[in-house]
């Protein structure tokens, strides 16, 4: 009896407590939110290692997510959160050997916030390139001097296992693993096109377009305004059987990089874009290296009322128009969100890459 009466008891005490509920409407969807690191040097989250922050006093800020071994390498507690030095000199110190582990540079916090809300939307709107292969680079310093970089796809370090690259306890440790896994030595860090020594857009030079066009006046226009918004690496073609020849050439020749883009006239000579992007989209030869090629076509502006361009268009699979004469912020816009991933899919450089610490901002879109 004297359980019973306990056993009610809690019973009652429990019923008494009140409910600790929330309405989903009071509940915050932490899913969809950009995380809000304040302006610390270093902050934490739910994976090992940190994010670091610079503040150089150029303007922006710089953000890398770093290793414990990293940390190390940069003097950082590992465990402690920190505020970026009130000098600025000794802030730019900071920024500097942060530049040698190759962090990307944003205007300000709220850009990249901005940024990373356009990224999410549109991930959930379905706009974005959903199957982009990532691109995973590893960078260490070496104690003389100079950087050892290497960079591979999602698929590749998957296959080839690179990630056991990052278990190393030390840099030095990291640079004999990223040598012995065919990795690239830069004597001058500065001249590492995956740094942004040169450009606060290296990911930029990493990307490789594939131009082809028989107008060697288009192709002059084009090629300059590429290098000037910082994709520097362009393969030239004159027509529609070279692009394919080099395509395939380029899948089977795993010592470089594949096109990340083909941006062609309307015009080819030999084998037209469309049959091209047909060939590219069905058959088998070709699918199976660029599944999901972003092919962009160049008609002249006097075309683009024409039906029947949007028809052949859409029955190939074309990813984009970029009319002629090209305008420069609409290439920069072609270029970023048909080959980068991520929140820097929507950021431009302004008036010039040299510019863009001063101009850089982010696209603004508008969705119904």
């Amino acid at each position: 009896m004297g359980s019973s009466q306990s056993v009610m008891s809690s019973a009652s005490s429990i019923q008494e407590r009140p409910e600790r509920t929330e309405s989903p409407a009071a509940r915050p969807v932490t899913a969809c939110r950009c995380p809000e690191e304040p302006k610390l040097r270093v902050c934490f989250g739910g994976a090992a290692g940190g994010l670091v922050q610079g503040f150089p006093s150029k303007g922006g800020v710089y953000r890398l997510s770093c290793s414990a071994m990293e940390l190390d390498f940069l003097g950082l507690d590992r465990f402690e959160t920190a505020l970026p030095s009130a000098d600025p000199a000794e802030e730019d110190a900071r920024c500097a050997r942060m530049r040698l582990l190759g962090p990307e540079w944003w205007p300000s916090l709220e850009a990249y916030k901005q940024a990373w809300r356009q990224d999410f939307r549109n991930q959930a709107l379905g706009c974005m390139q959903q199957y982009m292969e990532e691109t995973v680079r590893f960078i260490a310093v070496a104690s003389q001097g100079g950087v050892w970089v290497l960079e591979a796809g999602e698929l590749e370090c998957s296959s080839r296992g690179l990630g056991r690259i990052n278990n190393a306890r030390d840099m030095e440790e990291k640079c004999r693993q990223i040598e012995k896994f065919g990795g690239t030595f830069y004597a001058a860090p500065g001249d590492c096109p995956l740094l942004d020594f040169k450009s606060p857009f290296p990911e930029r030079a990493a990307v490789h377009v594939l131009l082809a066009d028989g107008d060697a006046s288009n192709r002059e226009v084009a090629r300059s305004l590429m290098a000037e918004l910082g994709f520097s690496r362009v393969t030239v073609v004159m027509d529609g059987k070279e692009a394919l020849s080099f395509l395939l050439a380029a899948a089977e020749d795993k010592t470089q990089r594949k096109p990340d883009i083909l941006v062609a006239n309307t015009e080819l000579s030999i084998i037209d874009v469309f049959e091209c992007a047909r060939l590219l989209r069905t058959d088998f030869n070709y699918s199976r290296h660029y599944p999901r090629l972003p092919i962009v076509v160049m008609p002249h502006r006097t075309q683009l009322g024409d039906s029947n361009l949007g028809d052949k268009s859409a029955m190939v699979g074309l990813s984009g128009f970029l009319p002629r004469p090209i305008q420069r912020e609409q290439l920069e816009r072609t270029l970023v969100q048909n080959t980068l991933k991520g929140p820097r899919r929507f950021l431009l450089s302004g008036p010039s890459v040299e510019d863009a610490r001063r101009d850089a901002k982010v696209i603004k879109l508008e969705y119904r």
